[in-house]
């Protein structure tokens, strides 16, 4: 008798975790990865005789990983040198955010790890930020000053967003950083250290 309750068990396992899975990797009906919208272009074919000679229009093939224009300029906000550095990192988190309703999920692994998926190297082959960017060095994200951004779970739902500042060294005074991770816990150096 134990033993078929160990295997029904064992199958209860496996089907929670195939269903979890499932869901977790199912696509997200939040952020519509289509193309654009095209704008009509001129064709390089003949005018047709029964359009009396006017020339003959066709959309052009689209490419599925064209970049939101609103998501561009929300991109473009971090080039902009008006922007505080607070700023950025208020933008930086808002990408953080579509990331996360894209993909039901806080990013995880490094700045490289982030920016690949941000930039289309994901499983939706979606682009939620251009990476042709000059924000973009060495496939990692980077501050106004050239720094890697630093990213690390500050809690279950949140992910501290830190530049090194105008030093470019991190866990200095000159720091900016969004949704601090507390302090002391092996991660964040304690504040006065």
């Amino acid at each position: 008798m134990k033993p078929r309750i160990l295997a029904i068990a064992i199958v209860l396992v496996v089907a929670a975790a195939f269903i979890i899975t499932w869901m977790m990797t199912a696509p997200s009906d939040d952020l519509n990865f289509g193309p654009l919208p095209q704008k009509q272009v001129k064709s390089t074919a003949p005018t047709s005789p029964s359009s009396g000679g006017a020339p003959v229009f066709s959309v052009p093939k689209t490419d599925p990983r064209t970049i939101d224009p609103e998501i561009q300029k929300l991109a473009d906000r971090l080039v902009e040198q008006t922007q505080t550095p607070l700023n950025d990192l208020e933008t930086v988190g808002e990408f953080v955010d579509l990331y996360r309703k894209s993909f039901s999920s806080l990013p995880v692994g490094s700045n490289e790890d982030f920016t690949a998926i941000i930039t289309g190297q994901n499983p939706k082959k979606g682009v939620l930020f251009p990476p042709d960017s000059p924000m973009i060095v060495k496939g990692q994200l980077v501050d106004r000053w050239g720094s890697p951004y630093w990213l690390h779970p500050s809690s279950g739902s949140s992910l501290e967003v830190r530049s090194a500042g105008p030093d470019k060294n991190l866990f200095t005074p000159d720091d900016v950083v969004v949704n601090p991770s507390p302090g002391g816990l092996g991660v964040t150096p304690l504040e006065g250290q």
